[in-house]
């Protein structure tokens, strides 16, 4: 009798040592592979930044002309991807450009459409 209690007694401490051992191992597997929360991420919106020059203004329209566009990113910052016809947020005052201004550009991705070179932007700052 008291070589079952001594074994149950073991057999139950052992178990638990290991389920710690095995939770501590998946914990740090997880993190390495991931690297962050997976809601963070989920929730993060992703916007392009991009830059360039004001070449022409369609109030009309409501069209912005750019050239020398190119994104923010540092290691794209050599790529012109040429001219492209920026739809302005409805905030945007387009009486605040002039042609050769020097703009940042905040785009959604969707809007981003490479075939027919244009964009919608959510944001737009003259750079000075």
């Amino acid at each position: 009798m008291f070589k079952s209690k001594n074994a149950l007694l073991f057999g139950s401490v052992g178990l638990i040592v290991l389920a710690i051992t095995v939770t501590t191992i998946l914990e740090r597997t997880k993190q390495t592979a991931g690297g962050e929360d997976v809601r963070a991420r989920a929730s993060a919106t992703g916007t392009l930044t991009m830059k360039g020059i004001v070449s022409a203004i369609d109030e009309t329209k409501g069209l912005i002309i750019v050239d020398n566009v190119q994104f923010e990113d540092q290691a794209t910052t050599d790529k012109n991807l040429g001219t492209w016809t920026v739809t302005p947020p409805k905030t945007f005052s387009l009486a605040s450009l002039y042609s050769g201004a020097k703009i940042a550009l905040t785009v959604k991705p969707t809007t981003f459409l490479a075939a027919t070179h244009t964009l919608t932007a959510t944001e737009i700052k003259v750079i000075r």
